[in-house]
């Protein structure tokens, strides 16, 4: 007798019900909260018109867990215009950046 599988693939037995997803624990759903808030405080800084000097030395983090400038990079949210030496270039939001700021910024 062959095993059904559910929409995600899973094989389950007759009528047993597929794998539940996992639930989230509290310190994880924290965790994404603060860096949800943590990344609209760096859009928020970035849009009004830094340097990456100011920007890696005002948000240079040692929490491999906290990662906000590295994620609004690889998120498409913010992009390096290089003007020269890193300590000139400008970071500014992408229109995805300035368009996430806007949802969120009250």
């Amino acid at each position: 007798m062959q095993q059904a599988r559910s929409s995600n693939g899973r094989r389950h037995q007759g009528n047993s019900r597929p794998l539940a997803k996992p639930r989230r624990t509290s310190a994880e759903i924290s965790e994404e909260a603060a860096a949800a808030a943590l990344t609209l405080q760096f859009l928020d800084f970035v849009a009004d018109g830094r340097t990456y000097g100011e920007t890696m030395e005002a948000w240079r983090s040692t929490c491999p867990r906290m990662p906000i400038w590295e994620d609004a990079v690889r998120d498409g949210l913010v992009r390096i215009e290089n003007g020269g030496a890193m300590k000139s270039s400008r970071i500014v939001l992408t229109a995805r950046g300035k368009a996430h700021l806007g949802r969120h910024k009250t």
